[in-house]
């Protein structure tokens, strides 16, 4: 097989896209939720963190000095050699299938940062194939379809759409189009497939000409992950949407949601409209909002606080430092949302309670969300407060509906 070139020039921002993802081992390619990828490096298979760390720096040398795969290939055989890895495949498959694929998608992450920079001039994006006999049918049927770059198509046709995909885009300005009588595309209706397993079992649905776990845009993906995320959970069938947040957030991605909670609390001198993702809905909480608001069509999955919050966050609108949560229970929320001890619905308001485990001051921690918030990320879920209660109060049956879990009086 010729070397595949990683497009010939050093990339900066694809440069930055696969140093600052965090190495985690996986036993299969599908062990993480695909827009998770954004944060995390994987490779198929590699048990050893040590391992996938030496196998992503040896990528990321790649596109910093433009080397080949020949010299990929080298640094792979070092890395097996140097950890005992016993991997599947043979080496020319496995070699290619990794460089590749992160040489393709690093590549149009650091485009799509390009692309949002510039689309004040250029706010129009074209699908183009690489124009051969190896082009798939349905990509070849999306060659050439114009939308604005904002326009809900780019969130799961943004190339690359599967193994091998050599797709990419063009940004054009108003007059571009006019220049080449081009036009805007009508409005494309997307068709999907179920992905099953050999067993039978449903475990994912994706657009029709997409591979499974290609449905996102890697540059969405890198930049906000966890929007991109929780926008791919909340279009899949309800009876999806719990299981594949659960094996979404994975050890090293939870540790990814500790540590830019953390960060985003820290860097808040002066409220600017700043958010950031603090969890996900897992399957029971989405349970339970789908069994008390069944009219309700969720946006998103995802969890976010924004910084016009902060002092909702510490309590200290209640005027009463009993009520304001300690600043290292503020430091924990991503765990606190996802280790809880009960859900509530709040009848007035529709918003969520969740309870977490654990009381200080004698009093019942509670985290208020309000669901499907438009925020400058997008439509998301939105904690809005973090306070404390009594078991008394919580038994209210006029004010809170319990949805799951139980709190002892």
């Amino acid at each position: 097989m010729p070397d595949v070139q990683p497009f010939g020039v050093q990339f900066g921002q694809a440069i930055d896209y696969l140093k600052g993802k965090l190495p985690e081992s996986t036993l299969k390619w599908d062990d993480l939720a695909r827009p998770v990828h954004g944060k995390v490096f994987a490779v198929a298979g590699a048990a050893s963190t040590d391992l996938v760390a030496d196998i992503q720096q040896s990528l990321v040398d790649a596109l910093k000095n433009g080397t080949t795969i020949t010299q990929f290939r080298k640094d792979f055989d070092a890395a097996v050699q140097k950890h005992g890895w016993s991997y599947s495949g043979k080496r020319g498959w496995r070699t290619s299938v990794i460089f590749d694929t992160n040489m393709r998608t690093a590549h149009m992450a650091g485009r799509w940062q390009q692309l949002q920079a510039g689309k004040a001039k250029r706010p129009f994006l074209q699908y183009r194939t690489a124009g051969d006999a190896r082009v798939r049918p349905q990509h070849r049927m999306w060659n050439g379809l114009i939308f604005p770059i904002d326009e809900a198509f780019w969130q799961t046709h943004y190339p690359p759409n599967g193994w091998g995909c050599r797709c990419t885009v063009r940004a054009y300005s108003q007059a571009d189009l006019d220049d080449n009588q081009l036009q805007v595309s009508k409005p494309y209706q997307v068709k999907t497939r179920n992905v099953v397993t050999r067993d039978g079992e449903v475990t994912d649905q994706v657009p029709l000409g997409i591979d499974p776990g290609w449905d996102h845009n890697v540059g969405q993906s890198w930049l906000s992950p966890e929007v991109a995320l929780g926008n791919k959970l909340a279009r899949l069938p309800m009876e999806l949407r719990g299981p594949m947040t659960d094996k979404a957030i994975s050890p090293a991605y939870q540790k990814v949601l500790n540590d830019n909670f953390k960060a985003f609390k820290t860097s808040i001198k002066k409220p600017t409209g700043a958010s950031q993702i603090v969890g996900f809905m897992d399957s029971g909480m989405l349970d339970a909002v789908s069994q008390a608001l069944p009219d309700l069509e969720l946006e998103s999955t995802a969890l976010m606080v924004q910084d016009n919050k902060t002092n909702h966050l510490a309590g200290l609108h209640k005027g009463s430092s009993k009520q304001a949560w300690p600043s290292d229970w503020i430091d924990s929320l991503p765990e606190h949302l996802r280790n809880y001890r009960a859900i509530y619905l709040d009848k007035k308001s529709n918003s969520l309670l969740v309870i977490p485990q654990g009381e200080f001051n004698a009093t019942i921690p509670k985290i208020a969300i309000r669901l499907n918030q438009r925020t400058k990320s997008g439509i998301v879920n939105s904690v809005v407060s973090l306070g404390s209660t009594d078991a008394l109060s919580l038994q209210e049956e006029a004010v809170y509906q319990l949805l799951l879990g139980k709190v002892r009086p």
